[in-house]
């Protein structure tokens, strides 16, 4: 089993009893972060952040963790351990005093007034059928009365039906105490239901709120340094063109990422083979790219541009493995991202990178609720992530997800296996970013992409 990563010290003590108490659980599993993120469909990393503090997980990573310690013992969870878990997830949501972590409180409590609403609704369900029975025999022990009636036969208690034990008279009281008691149940169990669905409409509309209030909505603010002018952009006489001058932007963002569900048709190889490293010999890592063809690569302009004009130049270096190609601009097309002049350049190799025999197909409208992956390279090593579709805000891809330094660039694909987009502009305030959609590089004159 590979070490865990310790848990930093400057972290508030509520989060870092919560990372204890899932690392003290994790241990029990006797397995590797790598290989418990594959069992449940998680993220590696993501899984090595929850267990060192520097993410506080969902509670369903939490619930899920427990009870797979739980089988790995032949046990069941208690009760008791799962009300300790809940405090100290609930305390580490608060003491992280972010829009996104009120979010996660308040996803957890609806989920939870859901779950009570749903038993309410299953009980009430239940009494309602019970009730029914009973009345149903009521009704059969009136209509036999009636005709003993008619018969003219006398109900008598030394001789009739109604002395003997269970006789259509005791029956008949019998069953009227237990209507009593069921209509009873019922109303209390009816108060119960409405006042758990009171709970989720109130649990709704303060996540609403929390959404707003975290930079779901639209119309978030962009960082000044990603403004372009048209002097940031030039186009050489032969058609092919250049980018100089356009600000260098590291991207960030951190949020919620969700386990990947089944039914995925790319992985984590596909997207890795397609996936290129741009670097320059004056900066080192200046981000990624997408490889088109196994000798053309897209990316966007401020990845190969630098704050001081003329560097790294018209050429840079790409890298895919341990392969090495210079590489120089053959295209730009200039987008409007966000209100912004955003450019997209494509890079003719000075050879050949191996290319996957899978084509390159993109996927020009996913759906928000669904989830990107991203498999690329950081500022210091190879990082993958999931994004989580929020929606559209006209032509860019709202997202959020845990993206590392450097990641500019890089190739997002969705569950079909389709090209989402690359990564483009980050808030580490708001916690959320936008992703260039892929329906911006099917302009490229110079690259044929598929949809």
């Amino acid at each position: 089993m590979s070490e865990l990563r310790r848990i930093d010290e400057d972290l508030p003590p509520e989060v870092v009893a919560l990372a204890k108490a899932l690392r003290d659980l994790f241990t029990g599993l006797a397995i590797s972060t790598r290989r418990y993120a594959a069992r449940r469909a998680y993220n590696s990393s993501t899984v090595s952040r929850f267990l060192g503090g520097r993410r506080l997980p969902p509670w369903e990573f939490v619930l899920n963790l427990l009870h797979d310690v739980a089988e790995e013992r032949g046990t069941a969870p208690t009760e008791e351990t799962i009300g300790m878990l809940r405090e100290l997830h609930t305390t580490a949501l608060q003491a992280g005093n972010s829009p996104v972590h009120k979010m996660q409180l308040l996803q957890r409590q609806l989920a939870e007034a859901d779950q009570e609403a749903r038993r309410a609704a299953m009980r009430e369900r239940l009494l309602e059928d019970t009730l029914q029975d009973r009345e149903h025999r009521i009704r059969d022990l009136q209509m036999r009365y009636r005709e003993l009636q008619a018969a003219s036969v006398q109900l008598r208690p030394e001789a009739g039906d109604t002395a003997s034990p269970g006789g259509p008279a005791e029956e008949h009281t019998r069953l009227r105490a237990e209507i009593h008691d069921l209509q009873a149940e019922l109303e209390r169990v009816r108060a119960l239901h409405r006042k758990a669905e009171e709970r989720c409409e109130q649990l709704e509309r303060q996540l609403t709120e929390a959404e707003k209030a975290a930079g779901q909505t639209e119309g978030m603010a962009l960082p000044e340094l990603l403004r372009l002018n048209a002097r940031d952009v030039r186009v050489t006489g032969d058609g092919a063109s250049g980018a100089s001058g356009i600000l260098n932007h590291f991207e960030h963002v951190n949020g919620d990422i969700n386990v990947i569900h089944d039914g995925w048709q790319v992985d984590e190889g596909y997207v890795e083979s397609l996936t290129v490293r741009v670097v320059d010999e004056v900066t080192g890592h200046r981000g990624n790219g997408l490889l088109v063809d196994a000798e053309t690569v897209v990316t966007l302009g401020h990845v190969l541009s630098a704050e001081e004009p003329g560097v790294p130049g018209p050429e840079v270096t790409v890298l895919s493995g341990e392969r090495s190609l210079r590489a120089v601009p053959v295209e730009i097309h200039t987008v409007a991202l966000r209100r912004l002049a955003y450019p997209v350049v494509v890079l003719r190799l000075s050879g050949a990178l191996p290319f996957p025999e899978r084509p390159l197909t993109v996927d020009l409208r996913p759906t928000p609720g669904s989830q990107l992956l991203v498999s690329a390279h950081s500022v210091d090593d190879p990082y993958s992530c999931l994004l989580d579709v929020k929606g559209r805000t006209g032509d860019s891809l709202r997202v959020s997800g845990e993206i590392a330094d450097g990641l500019g660039g890089a190739p997002a694909f969705s569950s079909t296996g389709g090209l989402a987009g690359l990564l483009a502009i980050w808030d580490r305030e708001k916690e959320r970013g936008h992703v260039l959609p892929a329906s911006a590089l099917l302009a490229l004159t110079t690259v044929n992409l598929s949809a």
